[in-house]
């Protein structure tokens, strides 16, 4: 049986692999780090689990420890200007895929590649950017997953050189929904939902920064449905950011989500029930909504999103686009029309329709209690969502 985690074994272990000691000044990562050792070592993990983690944190640390040489070496990395980012931040499973793609095939968007989020150091270059060796890594990374859960083909694209989402780079400070997609950790995913997670776009920031310090340049183009946590902490970070909110009924994407996260811990050697699994994404996905509504009540913060509902993203992607550009006074170019039409014929999610079979009554999801939960959403924003149907393929 392997040996448990620690908190200062793993640090010893992100020091041995960099040959670097300092940390630096920045300390907000260390309570999700430490709960999060905490919540790994709380399941009785198998070693295959145990490995894993141990794997990714010390990638993790290891990170952060070659960032701070970096600033410490080329300060002018932090002094870079990031501009107004143009975010998706609406639920997981309502559109925030397709109307990210969309986006991003605008010639003036800069979106980061997963590629980038999973292995962000050493600083990506232009020149080498279509060749970097991590792409092949990541692509190894992503290979073994499918092997194990091929599945998540039907549910989700897997290629690194798309753009990715931001909750991979929280990753780097400890306070990513995606630990306990990857790991279960249910005492983390508990801890997650009530935090505010200081200091976290400090780290988020950085990561942009590096991206772009000798990587291709453009309107950072982002997508988490994990920022529904921190608006008010987003638009400090970004004061000009513009937010698409994109809208589907939650109590049906709920059960899409559980069976994603389901392959995910299939594939990591998890155990957990489905009944498990339902009930932590809708308490997680039910609280980002609830504080993302509240975050609403500042008028500096209504002011920077625009509602888009996903049932018009599939009707009309250009026109749903345009919208998005007219709000934010963006100018919709005739050769992102043109890379649309043509991303529309070749998407290859169209195949992917129809394929991922799930309902909430499989993942233990009481649809009218959902509801009943998030009552203010479903009144505020009910228009948006479609007939209510009685099941989920999506």
């Amino acid at each position: 049986m392997s040996a448990p985690l620690t908190v200062g074994g793993l640090e010893a272990a992100a020091r041995e692999a960099t040959g670097l000691g300092d940390f630096g000044p920045d300390t907000g990562w260390r309570e999700g780090f430490e709960r999060l050792v905490a919540a790994v070592e709380a399941m009785g993990p198998n070693d295959q689990l145990r490995h894993l983690a141990t794997h990714n944190i010390v990638g993790q640390l290891s990170t952060r420890l070659r960032f701070v040489e970096d600033d410490r070496l080329h300060p002018e990395i932090a002094q870079q200007d990031i501009g107004d980012p143009l975010i998706v931040i609406g639920l997981p499973r309502t559109g925030t895929t397709i109307s990210y793609d969309l986006l991003c095939l605008d010639p003036e968007a800069r979106a980061p590649r997963e590629w980038e989020w999973y292995i962000p150091w050493p600083a990506p270059e232009e020149a080498t950017f279509d060749s970097d060796p991590r792409i092949a890594q990541v692509t190894a990374m992503y290979d073994n997953w499918l092997e194990h859960a091929p599945q998540l083909l039907d549910i989700q694209r897997f290629d690194c050189t798309q753009p990715g989402e931001c909750n991979h780079g929280m990753q780097y400070h400890f306070a990513s929904t995606n630990f306990a997609a990857e790991l279960g950790v249910p005492d983390f995913a508990q801890w997650l939902r009530g935090s505010d997670a200081p200091g976290l776009y400090a780290s988020h920031k950085r990561l942009l920064q590096n991206f772009q310090w000798k990587g291709p340049k453009g309107r950072w183009t982002l997508k988490s449905p994990q920022h529904l946590f921190y608006l008010p902490a987003l638009l400090k970070a970004y004061p000009g950011a513009m937010l698409v909110w994109t809208h589907r009924d939650p109590a049906l994407t709920f059960s899409s989500l559980s069976s994603f996260i389901a392959g995910f811990l299939a594939a990591f050697g998890g155990d957990k029930d489905k009944a498990a699994i339902g009930q932590d994404v809708v308490e997680t996905w039910t609280a980002a909504m609830n504080r993302g509504l509240a975050a609403r009540s500042d008028p500096a913060i209504e002011s920077r999103i625009i509602d888009l509902a996903h049932k018009d993203v599939v009707a009309d992607p250009k026109g749903a686009i345009q919208r998005i550009y007219d709000k934010f006074g963006l100018t919709f170019s005739d050769e992102h029309k043109a890379r649309i039409d043509r991303f529309l014929i070749e998407n290859p999610a169209a195949k992917r329709m129809g394929k991922h079979k799930h309902s909430p009554e499989e993942y233990g999801i009481d649809v009218a209690q959902v509801r009943t939960r998030m009552a203010d959403y479903y009144d505020r924003f009910g228009h948006l969502l479609g007939r209510p149907e009685t099941g989920a393929n999506a």
